[in-house]
Formats: structure tokens, sequence, C-alpha cells
């Protein structure tokens, strides 16, 4: 679990975690605790988050034994793709949500979208009432809009990776930009991290690995979305290259489609 003496290990021990901090640090970013059905989801995952935490320590803990915990390294090879599933959709939601924001402080279209929302419909609905009051806050408080672009920005490199993971195991692709999809190797196939006992996912591109990352790291990444600094446009721009390799064709392929 350790590294030489000198370093810091790499994984925080379970019980050094404290049980809110998932939730808290999701609440931490701008727009999201105005929200509360954000907020409703947020909580559920921090929920899951700290089962798994507890399961996955039992895994390492057995890791080495003659019969290992079969069982509960099934269970957490089976929760931890629901896990990261609903963490994307968490994340991509959010992002949404201020994307849109963004683009209307950017060509004057609050009142509109807002009036758009508050229309009468015949019946209350609260989650059109509550993005008009978002959007009408938002109109008012500038540094909103300025706080969800560095936000944006300070949780990219943790959402795309989190992208990566979930384009594998949800549609058995590489996630790359453009119409061609490359299959994704071995999608879904995990093992338990030998540091954590979370599972680790191959990121891959055809025959060249990008890396690994297991739950317990997606999970941090979003642990310390309060901490994260705001990326130069150079770390950004290198990063999205290196989520982007390029296509890898087979030796003595000429790239053409049989």
């Amino acid at each position: 679990m350790f590294e030489p003496e000198d370093e810091e290990p790499r994984y925080r021990r379970v019980s050094d975690i404290g049980r809110s901090d998932l939730f808290e640090a999701l609440k931490s970013l701008a727009g999201f605790a105005e929200n509360p059905f954000l907020v409703m989801q947020a909580s559920q995952l921090c929920h899951v988050d700290n089962l798994l935490n507890g399961l996955e320590e039992q895994v390492l803990q057995q890791m080495a034994e003659d019969d290992p915990p079969r069982s509960t390294m099934a269970m957490v090879q089976a929760l931890s793709p629901m896990w990261i599933f609903a963490a994307y959709e968490l994340l991509r939601t959010w992002r949404q949500r201020c994307e849109e924001v963004i683009k209307l402080a950017e060509n004057g279209g609050f009142d509109q979208k807002a009036s758009h929302l508050e229309r009468e419909l015949g019946y209350r609905h609260y989650d059109r009432e509550l993005r008009a009051q978002q959007l009408r806050d938002a109109q008012e408080r500038p540094e909103l809009v300025d706080q969800m672009r560095v936000d944006l920005r300070r949780t990219e490199m943790g959402f795309t990776t989190l992208e990566f993971i979930r384009v594998a195991l949800a549609k058995h692709e590489v996630s790359k930009k453009g119409n061609k999809k490359p299959i994704a190797f071995a999608p879904g196939l995990a093992l338990p991290n030998r540091h954590t006992g979370s599972m680790d996912y191959e990121m891959s591109n055809g025959g060249s690995i990008i890396g690994y990352v297991s739950r317990r790291d997606i999970a941090e990444t979003i642990r310390f979305f309060p901490e994260a600094d705001n990326p130069s446009d150079e770390d950004l721009t290198g990063f999205r290259h290196y989520m982007n390799p390029h296509d890898v064709e087979p030796p003595g392929s000429n790239g053409s489609t049989p």
C-alpha cells in the first residue's frame, strides 16, 4: 500500500476518508448546491461510495488468502460500473447546466429562457420553476457565471477520465472525437487494485494502453475538486491530446474498412 519510505502513500486509508467528503466536494461546485435534485443525487452517490469503500477494503485485506472473498469481489465488480455511470451522469448534468448558463450570459438570453420556463402549463412543474430561478440568479450574479467557467476547467481532466471509462463500459467503444469510434479492448474487464481493492480499469486505444484508473481514483478525484487548480491552456491542450490519441491500426493495415 505504501511507496518507498520517503514518499507519501498514493492512497489514503479508508478510515482517513470522511464519509461526507465526496458529497461536500460536489456541493462546492458553482451552481451545484442551489439545485436540490443534484444535491439529492450527490448524497446518494456518496452513500454508495462509502459502501464500496468498505467492500473494497475487505477485498484488499483478504486478497492474499488461499480462499479470497469471491462473493465480495463479485459484488464490488457489479456495483463499481453502476457507481461510475451515476457519477458520470451527475457531473455531466451539472456541466451541461453550467454551459447553458455561460452561453446565455454571453448572448444575453437569460430573460427569454427564464420566461419560457415560467410559462403556464396548467400544472406546477417544480424543476422548470427551479431552473428559471437559477437563471435569474445567474443573471444578477455575474461572479457566479465566472466561477462556473473556472470550475468547468478545474474539473475537466477528472470528468474526461471518468467519461473515457464510462464510454468503454457502456458502449464498448473508445471515447474519441469524430464519427469513428474504435472498439474498446475488453470493455468492463476489471481486476482489484493491489493497493485499495478497488476495481482497476484499463484505458486503451487499439493495442496502446493509455493508463489505468480505479473506481477509487475517480472518487478521490471528485473529493479533491475543491482543491483542484485552474489548469493552464497549455496543460489542458496537452491533456486533450493525450486523451484523444491517434487511431491504432494493425500492422500492415492500410486503414481501409473491409
